[in-house]
């Protein structure tokens, strides 16, 4: 059949008014809030930024420097050039100078936990523990119980590895961060990126060793040198599978007991939780994290603890050449940098102007360590804040020249940056509710006040503020900005309760779009709350 192009189109059908989603009349806005309503609310706001700022945990003690900070004045010196312009970001300082004989100190600032500050007080060692586990493999080797060569394959007979390449990987290589493995097992990277937002633990929960090992496949074209925590982890269950003594028993057999560093410890070994008068670690001065405990990554320095007095004793004995496994100072590979070489553990770094120093240094999320000497000159470091840098004070008290100051440390943010990242979490829950109840009409859309706004936006201020105590930089920003936007949240709850009984429930242009984001902003101001009080119970319950 052929149609015929001179037949008129068939007419359109008429579109029935339900076919098409209306939009729903604008409802009028509810009559403001009488100016004795926001008397009463401006008052329940006042109680509660007071509140707030007396249990507020996070604010900083007073700056470093003051009557607080005591010891020799060569060394408070040293100390003051160091921290000059960042002295509000130090909580603690243990500093310790070795010169021929003599010895000199500094201790001052706060534990964080109510103990005063001394040379036995208990510090994270961080990665400085590396090097007890690299001398205790060149102790072991010395004797005959292992050697620099043996492979994983030989060591782990009983393991069979994703590939051969791990296998093939030396215990030197593993201790002079050679060997291809990666700085944390892919287990624990997302974890490691979410520390400085939750302050918590990122090595709990990490798999075994050797699970973790058995699964990895070691980097290929990379750099030669790649700094691997995972490394030592494997390095310590090495040594412990080599000998068949668990690896807290044996760094203590091979390093610890010879000189008497008793106060040395290991969470999970030789206590649960931490050491006594511990000095508590620090994101920021004020502003507690949650303390490591790893114990398949004591090797590395996850949950070791260790005193000045200790770190002394033992880098006494490795200055004159005392102490167990001393072939691990010597420098054999190249490190990082050209001014640095590395033997087992330990790096050699030429600062110039004849200044070599042997050292190392380590941090956690908390705190932060250095140990280093050139001859009879040492130099121990151990700090309770991420932000107080270890590493850029140590090298200064050994002559080092050109040391930049802890201001050029990575560890230690700008002003400004400090601000960029904790002003929202201040400012947006304080603003928007009030202009919520002022307007009674949102920001963003001009929709009308209502039940469920009133819910979901009191919700959200309330989770950025818990939020914002974890993320935010509390020495930057005064505290009581934080307390007062407490209040402002809290009086404007207040002014909605005064709206309720005269607001419709849902007052959306689309209800059911309306709803549907109500409930996803409720469930994600739920979800940050919830990660924010568990991470503020972990490192203050």
């Amino acid at each position: 059949m052929h149609s015929d192009p001179s037949a008129a189109p068939p007419a359109a059908h008429p579109r029935s008014p339900s076919d098409t989603p209306r939009r729903r009349p604008r409802r009028p806005l509810p009559p403001r809030a009488p100016g004795r309503v926001w008397a009463v609310a401006a008052a329940i706001g006042a109680a509660a930024a007071v509140a707030a700022y007396t249990v507020m945990p996070g604010t900083p003690p007073p700056p470093a420097g003051g009557p607080g900070f005591e010891g020799d004045p060569g060394v408070q010196d040293s100390v003051a050039a160091s921290i000059e312009g960042r002295e509000n970001r130090v909580q603690g300082l243990s500093v310790l100078e070795i010169d021929g004989e003599q010895t000199r100190r500094l201790v001052g600032g706060t534990t964080g936990g109510g103990s005063a500050m001394t040379a036995q007080t208990p510090f994270e060692t961080g990665s400085v523990f590396k090097v007890f586990t690299a001398m205790t493999l060149a102790d072991l080797a010395a004797d005959g119980e292992t050697s620099l060569d043996r492979t994983l394959g030989e060591v782990f007979g009983h393991i069979e590895f994703a590939s051969p390449r791990t296998a093939a990987i030396t215990l030197e290589e593993l201790a002079t961060h050679r060997s291809g493995l990666p700085r944390i097992p892919p287990a624990g990277m997302a974890a490691g990126v979410l520390t400085p937002f939750t302050l918590t633990d990122p090595y709990r929960g990490l798999p075994p060793i050797e699970e973790s090992l058995a699964a990895v496949v070691p980097a290929r074209g990379g750099p030669e040198w790649s700094y691997s925590n995972f490394g030592y982890a494997v390095l310590g269950a090495a040594l412990a599978e080599e000998t068949g003594i668990p690896f807290p028993r044996l760094v203590r057999e091979r390093v610890f007991a010879p000189l008497g560093m008793d106060d040395t410890v290991m969470r999970g070994a030789d206590l649960e939780g931490l050491p006594e008068g511990a000095a508590l670690p620090h994101a920021t001065p004020g502003k507690r994290v949650q303390p490591w405990k790893a114990e398949h990554y004591l090797p590395v320095g996850i949950g070791t603890w260790t005193t000045t007095a200790d770190l002394e004793r033992f880098l006494r004995a490795v200055m004159d050449g005392t102490a167990p496994g001393m072939a691990a100072i010597e420098p054999a590979r190249d490190g990082p940098v050209p001014e640095t070489r590395i033997g087992l553990g330990w790096l050699t770094t030429d600062f110039g102007d004849g200044v070599e120093v042997v050292q190392h240094s380590g941090a956690t999320y908390g705190s932060s360590a250095f140990i280093g000497f050139q001859g009879d000159h040492g130099a121990i470091v151990l700090s309770n804040s991420f932000t107080a840098d270890a590493s850029y004070i140590g090298p200064r008290l050994l002559g080092a020249p050109d040391v930049p100051p802890m201001a050029e440390s990575p560890t230690v943010p700008s002003t400004a940056l400090a601000l960029a990242t904790t002003l929202p979490f201040v400012l947006l829950p304080a603003v928007l509710p009030l202009a919520l109840m002022l307007r009674r009409r949102t920001l963003v859309g001009q929709r009308p006040l209502d039940r469920l706004r009133v819910v979901s936006m009191t919700a959200g201020a309330s989770a950025l503020l818990l939020a914002g105590l974890m993320v935010g930089d509390w020495v930057a920003t005064p505290p009581a900005l934080w307390a007062a936007a407490v209040g402002a949240v809290a009086a404007a709850a207040a002014v909605g309760v005064w709206f309720w009984p005269r607001l419709a429930t849902e007052a959306g242009r689309w209800r059911w779009l309306h709803v549907a984001c109500f409930i996803l902003s409720l469930a994600a101001s739920g979800a940050l709350a919830a990660t924010a009080a568990h991470s503020l119970l972990t490192v203050y319950g």
